[in-house]
């Protein structure tokens, strides 16, 4: 029988040493990754799900990839960076690993400089983020230079300073170097979607073990649960019901896996991301999902914050379902037909904006994703956005991320024209 979801991604979490780069440690963790990614693919497609990636993410890069620890970085220090990129991306191409997160910046002066230099590798295999907590002014405004440096190619280019780095890819054209970047707040381990995922710090909550964990893509099934529910009131009981019997078989195959395997090396498995994620189906979306309820009036309007609420606590409360990650409801308006058509409305009252956004955001989770806006945005304006996810994250114990694409040549009302087979188009947002 049919799954009514795909996995969208098992994600293994390992934490590197920077000493790992010369003694061979490195080649045999992501063996070691890529095995255990292999084997629970293998189990959940022969148990009839459709799996459509598989991932790593590590430790904070800055406890890796950079030869000292020092504030300021020298030519040496950006030479070694490199260095130790080209090894780590061609192990995971020996792999046949295409997506990687290496954690989050902790330090202005890596965001600034290592992390375009991350994106900027082809083939588009890495991503990472920029850690910033509530009112870090400085590391927003920092965060923000990033942002719009990555959004132009010909400027990463110059920053790379090394056609190798960058070759001849699309993985940067048209501002889609952001797709691999994003500002994180108060995110924790064992968060399986980019570019948000990271492993445990060395020495905090590293115990030499592979971690591992799920996503998953079901939009679609939303829906159905949704339109089933057709009242906030009944969308805990039909969750806690239907979700949970649909979750216990993954739960199962891995917690077996896990039980099975230990004899060579130590394994975790941390739980589901249980997350509504849309895809680009006709009926992927999840805020189409959303507007099923009777309580949501017109285009994802008045009611959509009490739903959005309703579903990330039924959500994050499923019985006995181990969960990890952001298990909230996500709205990436690039990757969600409704949510770039509801972008693209003439009428203001029923375009969705980024303050909407920001709103719902505070009862659901996850943060601002995948919003298109103009390439002339300034540091400024860019940098308060930031701010006010982190504030949000950090008033209310959320884990919350930023992910725009500023557009080059573009302006708010502009419409977009992405050529990914991840993403949809839509308006350009206004952001003042």
């Amino acid at each position: 029988m049919a799954k009514p979801f795909k996995i969208r991604t098992v994600t293994s979490f390992v934490a590197i040493d920077a000493s790992d780069f010369n003694n061979g440690a490195l080649e045999q963790k992501i063996g070691r990754c890529s095995s255990l990614l292999r084997d629970i693919v293998s189990l959940l497609t022969k148990d009839g799900y459709d799996v459509q990636t598989v991932r790593i993410a590590t430790n904070p890069f800055g406890e890796w990839l950079l030869p000292t620890n020092d504030t300021q970085l020298s030519v040496n220090d950006k030479a070694a960076a490199i260095s130790r990129l080209h090894m780590l991306n061609a192990l995971l191409g020996k792999h046949d690993i295409h997506f990687c997160s290496l954690g989050p910046s902790m330090k202005v002066e890596h965001t600034v400089n290592i992390c375009p230099l991350i994106v900027s590798f082809s083939p588009g295999r890495f991503s990472c983020s920029a850690n910033i907590n509530a009112c870090d002014v400085d590391s927003s405004i920092v965060a923000a230079k990033c942002v719009k440096l990555i959004s132009s190619r010909e400027q990463m280019e110059a920053h790379a300073n090394d056609s190798a780095i960058i070759g001849e890819g699309t993985h940067l054209d048209g501002g889609l170097g952001n797709f691999r970047f994003c500002t994180a707040s108060y995110v924790r381990c064992g968060i399986p979607f980019f570019p948000a995922a990271k492993a445990p710090s060395l020495g905090e909550g590293d115990d030499g073990s592979i971690k591992f964990a799920i996503g998953l893509e079901n939009g679609t099934y939303a829906g159905m649960l949704l339109k089933e529910a057709k009242s906030i009131a009944n969308v805990q009981r039909v969750f806690s019901e239907k979700w949970r019997n649909e979750l216990l078989p993954i739960q199962r195959i891995c917690e077996e896996y896990v039980n099975t395997k230990q004899s060579t090396g130590p394994i975790e498995y941390l739980g589901i991301d249980t997350s509504l994620n849309p895809s680009l189906d006709h009926n992927g979306s999840v805020a189409r999902a959303v507007e099923h309820l009777d309580e949501v009036r017109g285009n994802f309007g008045q009611g959509s914050l009490s739903a959005a609420a309703a579903v990330t606590i039924a959500l994050q409360s499923i019985p006995d379902i181990k969960i990890t990650g952001y298990c909230g409801l996500m709205l990436p308006v690039l990757e969600d037909q409704r949510l770039a058509e509801l972008g693209m409305m003439a009428s203001s009252t029923s375009r969705i904006d980024i303050q909407k956004l920001l709103c719902i955001s505070s009862v659901c989770g996850v943060g601002v994703d995948t919003v298109p806006i103009s390439g002339e945005v300034s540091d400024e304006n860019l940098s308060s956005l930031m701010l006010d996810v982190a504030a949000l994250a950090g008033r209310w114990n959320k884990q919350l991320s930023c992910r725009v694409f500023p557009v080059p040549a573009r302006r708010a009302g502009d419409v977009t024209t992405f050529d990914s087979p991840y993403m949809c188009n839509s308006c350009i947002f206004e952001l003042e």
